[in-house]
């Protein structure tokens, strides 16, 4: 079978060959009668196929192009998920250290809410045999009344309510101050010196250094032993505060001020509430009460502050009374806190801020929440961070701060004696941005005090 396959291709070729002569022959013939050139059909198919090659390795070059930049891609993006799957690993370890750290931070706080409920059962059984005491002091109260009287008569004998024993009071920025150099171990002359620089007069220095060192005896000690050189004085006076006190304890227990603490039991959240009662109510900051007497819904000492309010605004303002109506001195402008932000073309989202690491020129670093501060000068420069308004992601966050200055006010009273007390006699408002320091804050009765804060870091919310 395959020979003969041989012999039929051998004699096909051989065909070939003897009659190539005679086309070739033919065509130069007609080439030469035409004058026409073509070309071998042959030719041009080997041509395309070259092209067509030339492409396919082109577009191979270019598969193995985009293979190896595919490959450097992989390669970026495992390190990448190496790096994701590093910090994962950091934060959960953080997570875990941080929960640890809310847990013995909750075990304290119940260990201390037992600690209060052991105290309240300790009143409660304290009232209790109170109450069975007052059919004794019923017996007394006669001579109790005639004591008093006496013991009235000697107070204004001696000038006691004139001199201010019971008017001044000492104003609690300056009892925490000096509490605090006093627990520092620093002495008596040291702090004087600083209050006098802050302005104060030796006569109210002693009278407030005593005031605090009464208040502190009295924090820590419940009862004290009798001064043998006014034990009348004092027993007539205690008799009657205790007299007093039982008999309205027989009926209700009240308070001026009062703080009341909750913890959420779902989310484990401490919780203060202050209550104001007796015709007192919440100041500004939120963290203490002050008296209303014209009952307007706002703090006395800042109704006498703002008697001396401007009718038209200033240009360049130093305190809010340089400012007219309700607006404030808000960096060295008149103004409101809710205006601060100018609003942003595109809003994706509203921010606001719920602490800032804020520090000052004293060299102190506070984190504070809004509604908190310091104090500077023996209290004689307060700050607060307030509340601002949200703001959009697009714009910066600027913390607003409240600057609120004290000193010494003097008065004379109907009978001419001199009068001297803490009272608000400036106030103004500053807002930072983060990273910024606020101008050079002043003070109106001292020119020494020199103060900034810097908005280190702004912490906030965006949703």
């Amino acid at each position: 079978m395959v020979n003969k396959k041989f012999v039929i291709l051998f004699v096909v070729v051989l065909i070939l060959v003897l009659s190539l002569p005679t086309a070739l022959a033919e065509e130069n013939s007609t080439l030469n009668s035409t004058s026409n050139i073509t070309v071998n059909p042959n030719t041009q198919k080997i041509a395309s196929l070259e092209l067509k090659i030339n492409s396919l390795e082109s577009k191979i070059y270019t598969l193995q192009t985009d293979l190896q930049t595919l490959d450097n891609k992989i390669s970026t993006i495992k390190n990448d998920v190496e790096i994701i799957n590093s910090q994962q690993n950091q934060l959960s370890q953080e997570i875990k250290q941080d929960f640890g750290s809310v847990s013995t931070g909750l075990a304290g706080l119940q260990q201390n809410l037992d600690t209060t409920k052991n105290n309240l059962t300790e009143v409660a059984d304290d009232l209790k045999g109170t109450k069975s005491f007052n059919t004794f002091l019923a017996f007394i109260i006669f001579l109790v009344i005639i004591g008093l009287g006496a013991g009235i008569y000697y107070i204004k004998k001696k000038g006691f309510f004139s001199n201010g024993l019971f008017n001044n009071k000492v104003h609690p920025h300056v009892a925490n101050y000096i509490t605090d150099h006093i627990k520092q171990g620093k002495k008596f002359d040291h702090i004087k010196q600083n209050l006098v620089q802050a302005g104060w007069d030796e006569k109210d220095i002693h009278h407030a250094y005593k005031h605090t060192l009464k208040q502190n005896y009295k924090s820590y000690k419940k009862t004290q032993g009798p001064d043998k050189k006014k034990v009348l004085i004092i027993s007539i006076i205690g008799i009657a505060i205790i007299i007093i006190g039982m008999f309205s304890l027989s009926g209700s227990v009240g308070q001026a001020v009062k703080i009341q603490q909750n913890v959420n039991t779902e989310t484990r959240v401490l919780t203060t509430d202050i209550i104001c009662e007796d015709g007192l109510i919440l100041n500004p900051t939120g963290d203490g009460c002050c008296q209303d007497v014209n009952q307007n819904n706002v703090c006395d000492e800042i109704d006498t502050y703002q008697a001396n309010k401007v009718k038209e605004d200033k240009a360049v303002c130093a305190d809010n009374n340089e400012c007219s109506a309700d607006k404030v001195c808000i960096n060295s402008k008149c103004g409101y806190v809710k205006d601060i932000y100018k609003g942003s073309a595109v809003c994706s989202k509203k921010c606001s801020y719920y602490s800032v690491e804020t520090i000052t020129s004293d060299g102190e670093t506070y984190f504070h929440k809004p509604g908190q501060g310091g104090y500077t000068a023996a209290g004689g420069l307060a700050w607060d961070l307030i509340d601002a308004p949200s703001h959009c992601i697009e714009e910066n966050a600027q913390a607003v701060f409240e600057i609120s200055k004290f000193g010494p006010s003097r008065s004379v009273d109907a009978e001419g004696n001199k009068k001297t007390k803490i009272s608000l006699i400036g106030k103004e408002f500053v807002a930072l941005e983060q990273g910024k320091n606020s101008k050079i804050i002043t003070h109106p009765a001292n020119s020494n005090i020199k103060f900034t804060l810097l908005a280190d870091e702004i912490f906030e919310n965006c949703g």
